[in-house]
């Protein structure tokens, strides 16, 4: 990391102008990242701009964003229709496929660019990138961008270490997934640097009408191999915010230890959720249906409108089929 921390600066002191970019449909973790960032860039005196997200619909990160504007911070984002710079350097966080980003088209234009994904390499993965930094072990990127503080030897305002520490809150389902020892010591830095624990519980507190929704599915859930079950959304479309949020619901279970969600996103597509606690490789499961992520949480998109199709494929690839 410290090799890459060296070079990813370089890159940043060799440019005037910087975009940040997420997936779309972003999270606490890739956005909130991409907004601490922005604040690191502001000490280097660069011009740089988070490229405006065209859903936001988590609710956690709008609240995130709410409570940042109403701290007296801009968040400066900026449509990509009006991004035009002839050079600049783009950064991406917490993706590496393109079909998966906020704006493909950026990535055409001949930028240096620099990616960091704590999601495994796949064959979807970007691999021209003049600087690339993929680590699986890692339990989100906020981890990654803590630590860049740490290298830097910088101080923030505390308000972005809330944002950084819920970040990791949300993405490891509360320390149940993809959680290490450094994740501990990561989150513990950025109390130490005085992280508001009362703001990330208003952060993250729910609509009580969506947890009952989502009880609603679990009730129904059905088994489909020793300590493997499943639930489905099955009436209305949904988002993979949807499927991932009932999955982790599931595996609080102590009957569960492979939890997997469904819900269809079109007419033509199904969410495929998958959680684990580490002892079962849910990636590979999702590999096999064309998607991917870590050992305890993946997801993958199947074309298809019959969730018994879908069903069936899982069942199979459970079996080794």
């Amino acid at each position: 990391m410290q090799k890459f921390f060296e070079d990813f600066t370089k890159l940043i002191k060799k440019h005037e102008q910087i975009i940040i970019m997420t997936h779309s449909i972003p999270d606490l973790d890739g956005m909130g990242s991409a907004i601490v960032l922005n604040e690191i860039l502001n000490k280097f005196n660069k011009e740089s701009y988070i490229v405006a997200p065209k859903k936001m619909i988590r609710n956690s990160l709008n609240k995130a964003i709410k409570y940042v504007n109403d701290e007296g911070y801009l968040i400066p984002f900026k449509h990509e229709k009006y991004i035009n710079f002839d050079k600049a350097l783009l950064i991406i966080l917490d993706v590496s496929e393109p079909e998966l980003l906020e704006c493909e088209e950026l990535i055409k234009r001949g930028y240096d660019t620099v990616i960091i994904d704590h999601h495994s390499l796949n064959e979807r993965t970007i691999r021209d990138a003049d600087l690339l930094y993929l680590n699986d072990e890692m339990s989100s990127i906020v981890e990654v961008i803590t630590n860049y503080i740490k290298y830097l030897e910088f101080n923030v305002d505390k308000i972005f270490y809330t944002i950084l520490l819920t970040g990791i809150f949300i993405d490891t389902n509360y320390f149940n997934l993809k959680t290490t020892p450094k994740t501990f010591e990561t989150a513990s830095y950025l109390l130490e640097r005085g992280a508001n624990l009362n703001v990330k519980q208003q952060i993250l507190k729910e609509n009580l009408n969506d947890v009952l929704e989502r009880y609603s599915y679990i009730e129904k859930m059905i088994k489909i191999d020793e300590k493997v079950y499943l639930s489905i959304i099955d009436d209305k479309l949904c988002t993979n915010v949807d499927v991932a949020k009932l999955a982790d619901e599931m595996l609080k279970f102590f009957e569960v230890k492979v939890a997997l969600a469904i819900g269809k996103k079109n007419d033509e597509e199904i969410l495929v959720s998958a959680r684990s606690l580490g002892e079962v490789d849910v990636c590979e499961y999702m590999r096999k249906l064309g998607g991917g992520g870590h050992l305890a949480a993946a997801a993958a998109l199947v074309e298809s409108n019959n969730f018994e199709e879908v069903i069936e494929k899982l069942k199979n690839i459970i079996k080794g089929e």
